[in-house]
């Protein structure tokens, strides 16, 4: 499976990211490069990071997903991860970076 993401504004400012394939150290420069992109142009009040097609995530991710999130903290805008599977939920949760799949 080849790897894609894609952003959408939803109502009320909600930036959408969605994610396809696997997140690993070769993949996660772009889907920063787009959290980063839409915090910075947008100010969103948050940022949702949609896993429901994600089939892996690994530790350099993880890591590199933490970085993202607390940027965008610091430019006012909550990081949420939403619909992960099993597998990668229980990858963020070893972490410990992202308790809930939120920040």
């Amino acid at each position: 499976m080849s790897f894609s993401v894609d952003a959408r504004i939803e109502h009320g400012g909600v930036v959408v990211v969605i994610v396809h394939g696997t997140v690993e150290h070769t993949t996660i420069a772009p889907l920063c490069d787009t959290i980063n992109h839409v915090v910075e142009q947008h100010r969103p009040p948050s940022v949702h990071i949609d896993l429901q097609f994600v089939t892996y995530v690994d530790a350099a991710a993880v890591g590199a997903l933490d970085a993202c999130r607390r940027t965008a903290r610091n430019r006012g805008t909550t990081i949420v991860l939403r619909n992960a599977s099993a597998a990668v939920h229980r990858t963020l949760q070893r972490s410990g970076m992202f308790d809930h799949h939120g920040t």
